[in-house]
């Protein structure tokens, strides 16, 4: 397990022991949220173009994104965040999630059109 991804299994029972957020633990089969300007290409029916994994991945990616923006937005959590001293590591925790997620769709959108593009190359 990466250092990163330990952190945030450690941040994540240090300030939800009730397991109060849905979000982090959200249902596998949830559907992507798609914000993209090419909605045919990224219909329903496209996404079965992707891999299982990169689908699973983004979707692990969007808990874990959604978790953390639940801490920023809750003023109770975000206040006991920051004075326990965690400010910094949920900053750092942010970004990582962030980035995870952004390279996450990358690789959904990267297998979506090589997909697309052998279907039109066999043509």
């Amino acid at each position: 397990m990466s250092t990163a991804s330990r952190s945030y299994t450690e941040f994540q029972q240090d300030i939800e022991a009730d397991s109060r957020s849905p979000a982090a633990f959200g249902d596998e089969s949830q559907p992507l949220d798609i914000f993209c300007e090419d909605i045919d290409l990224f219909c329903e029916a496209n996404l079965n173009l992707a891999s299982d994994a990169a689908i699973k991945r983004k979707q692990q990616m969007q808990r874990r994104l959604a978790f953390v923006q639940d801490v920023w937005n809750d003023a109770d959590r975000f206040d006991e965040v920051v004075s326990s001293g965690r400010y910094l590591r949920l900053c750092n925790l942010t970004e990582w999630i962030s980035d995870c997620d952004e390279r996450a769709w990358e690789r959904v959108k990267t297998e979506i059109l090589s997909a697309r593009l052998k279907t039109l190359a066999s043509r």
